[in-house]
């Protein structure tokens, strides 16, 4: 066992664990409160939501079923952020809101890039893994669950966040 992780880790190239890096640092700023603009309240998440839409179309090759697992489980984390909203999020002005601190999107990062990393060694040790139908289903509704969270959360907060008038 030990052996199998070794050679994996051996095997991943620098710039994974450069990126795995930057991520962490990233998610770590969002565990501060930050005031941010409404924009980049929502663009970011959006982005991660696309990134998690365009693996789930390439790994699967467009299945529809991959696709549908993907959908259903970007609904399933708006109903669960919609049951359990995030709170503290104040207007600063009309551009701007302040956001609490919050380990949820450390969470989907970190969730985001194992499940991705754990994909990629799956794939290279069991290629005909990319044929699995069950396989495809799970890491898309994976990728659509974490991808979900983030981009609800943010949607909640920007709703729910009152705009001030411009002075």
């Amino acid at each position: 066992m030990l052996e199998s992780i070794t050679s994996i880790v051996s095997h991943t190239p620098t710039w994974v664990f450069v990126v795995f890096v930057v991520l962490i640092a990233f998610g770590l700023r969002q565990t501060q409160p930050r005031v941010v603009s409404r924009r980049r309240l929502i663009v970011l998440p959006l982005v991660v939501a696309a990134y998690s839409f365009y693996g789930v179309v390439m790994a699967s090759h467009g299945s529809a079923l991959a696709l549908a697992a993907w959908l259903a489980a970007i609904a399933s984390a708006f109903l669960l952020t919609r049951l359990m909203p995030p709170s503290g999020a104040v207007s600063e002005s009309a551009a701007t809101v302040r956001v609490p601190g919050s380990w949820v999107p450390m969470v989907v990062i970190l969730g985001l890039f194992t499940a991705r990393y754990a994909y990629n060694v799956m794939l290279a040790m069991h290629p005909e893994v990319l044929q699995s139908a069950g396989f495809m289903t799970l890491f898309s509704a994976l990728f659509g669950f974490l991808g979900g969270l983030l981009l609800s959360r943010s949607v909640l907060m920007h709703v729910r966040t009152p705009h001030l008038m411009a002075a």
